[in-house]
């Protein structure tokens, strides 16, 4: 028996994502996913000065405004001419607002967003304090309602589960001292002012260092005791989650946080790509990288986002999505802390080698569990132990009497491109400058990678797969689909870019206001 399943919109996500799953004797058969949120971001920026990209591009998204803020600044670098010029002082600075907002997003995705799939509000204790009092007063279940009956999947023990919901609450107050950290730096929070083209905006006096090093301290004994041990208790709970949502196993990843090194600049988290049928990962060829449209709603097929992004066109029949779907040498690629994480370990990065080593004894589980919802939690929170550690080095290692920016002048034709790393995942600029203004700016998310529709050959995006072929225990209640799209952290805001709103007129859409 066949049962079509649509969830519009999913929730506790960033954006507007539609999932369509079909569902035949209790397993999904077929997944589509849909960004059904539309904007234009890169076509404000055609014919502005280009130095407006680096603040313009942070508005994609209030969550992960660094990304495109990095992203952005090395796309300029590029442009311009000056990326060997940047002084050392300017990239441990950058580095250190970009990995402090590396780390507010683990806490914030397990926390809000991933965590109310496994916790039980209704079960926690009244008395133990007014905020979880009030916590339980306001998400309690109600018996009666509108809603189908349905079968739930809370299984922690009531002591466990306590502690998780009041962790829950603390991890609200984690993420302000994050916030705060970052913008002793960035100047403030979201879209930050401290990264820009040449270096950073201000140089960073012991002050600044007391400061940061007073905040992240009390971010990183949450981390390491709260956020690590919720995370080895989830996996005691939910051990079947190993396996589910395993995806396409082809993974992708731009590098982040450059340093260096005395074999010259590096980065901390190396790039590269791991094709599921390889056990050893390759170099990156950024120029293997394009965007299909089959089944989205733009005109044409395939486009080098270097060179030219396409126009909407909402009437295409095979269209079902607002995303793109870029692909690396014409395959699917899942990109994120997954990535990250098993490229780090590929390339036989000692501090990577080290903490995945030491999850995998502890957890009892081998390199393979790792393609799967518990996988991605993981090396969410293996990359906040290694990042809350790296910061407090990066600035140590500061020298307050050089420099921390360089003069650079707007050239008249240049290209340029910015590859990065998203909390999310790879995040890429690109841009083309004609008479010192912008004439082509393209930016690639990571939910566009991952929540990407089907190509011109068929193959369905990493999300779409690892939906597919899902056990589904209560249709009424199909909290394992659930569970797969949050462990990718999606964010439809990133993900949609590209419209020319002349295009558009009389069609049906759905704006973002």
């Amino acid at each position: 028996m066949s049962n079509k399943l649509v969830i519009d919109p999913v929730t506790r996500i960033e954006g507007h994502l539609k999932v369509e799953v079909e569902i035949e004797d209790a397993v999904v058969k077929d997944c589509r996913a849909s960004g059904m949120l539309y904007r234009g971001i890169e076509q404000i920026l055609l014919g502005r000065d280009p130095r407006d990209a680096n603040q313009i591009t942070q508005r994609i998204c209030g969550v992960c405004p660094i990304a495109h803020a990095t992203a952005s600044t090395m796309c300029l670098d590029s442009a311009f001419g000056i990326t060997d010029k940047i002084p050392p002082n300017a990239w441990l600075v950058r580095n250190i607002i970009h990995a402090t907002n590396h780390i507010h997003n683990a806490v914030l995705h397990f926390y809000h967003l991933s965590l109310l799939d496994y916790i039980d509000i209704a079960r926690v204790r009244k008395g133990i304090s007014a905020e979880l009092d009030l916590v339980s007063d306001f998400l309690t279940r109600q018996e009666k309602g509108p809603f189908m009956p349905r079968e739930e999947d809370f299984r922690l023990p009531d002591e466990v589960n306590q502690r998780m919901v009041q962790n829950y609450l603390k991890a609200l107050e984690i993420r302000r001292i994050a916030q705060e950290a970052l913008a002793i730096f960035g100047g403030k929070m979201p879209h930050q002012c401290g990264t820009i083209p040449g270096g950073v905006t201000q140089a960073v006096d012991a002050g600044k260092i007391e400061s940061y090093l007073g905040k992240i301290k009390e971010v990183k004994e949450f981390i390491y005791f709260s956020y690590w041990q919720d995370i080895v208790d989830l996996t005691k709970y939910y051990p079947e989650y190993w396996s589910v949502g395993p995806g396409c196993k082809n993974l992708l990843s731009y590098g982040i946080f450059p340093e260096k090194t005395e074999q010259g600049w590096v980065r901390f988290q190396p790039a590269g790509v791991l094709a599921a049928e390889k056990q050893e990962p390759e170099e990156l060829k950024v120029e293997d990288i394009t965007e299909d449209v089959k089944h989205s709603w733009y005109e044409g097929a395939r486009y080098n986002p270097a060179e030219k992004f396409p126009l909407p066109d909402y009437s295409k029949p095979e269209g079902y999505s607002w995303l793109k779907s870029p692909r690396y040498q014409g395959k699917v690629y899942e990109v994120g802390p997954l990535a990250r994480v098993l490229l780090g370990y590929k390339w036989a990065r000692e501090t990577w080698r080290h903490e995945l080593d030491m999850a995998l004894t502890t957890l009892q589980i081998n390199i393979n569990s790792l393609y799967s919802v518990l996988g991605r939690h993981l090396c969410r929170a293996i990359e906040s132990r290694v990042l809350v550690r790296e910061v407090e080095k990066w600035l140590l290692s500061i020298e307050p009497n050089q420099p921390f920016y360089t003069e650079y002048e707007i050239p008249l034709e240049s290209a340029g491109a910015g590859l990065t790393e998203g909390a999310r995942g790879a995040v890429g600029h690109w841009i083309k400058i004609k008479d010192k203004k912008i004439a082509h700016y393209q930016v690639i998310s990571p939910t566009t990678w991952n929540a990407s529709p089907r190509d011109e050959q068929g193959n369905p995006g990493p999300l779409e797969q690892a939906i597919m072929g899902t056990k589904i225990k209560d249709q009424n209640n199909p909290v394992e689909v659930t569970r797969i799209i949050r462990s990718f952290d999606p964010c439809l805001a990133c993900a949609v870019q590209i419209v020319n709103h002349k295009h558009l007129k009389g069609k049906k859409v759905y704006p973002c206001l």
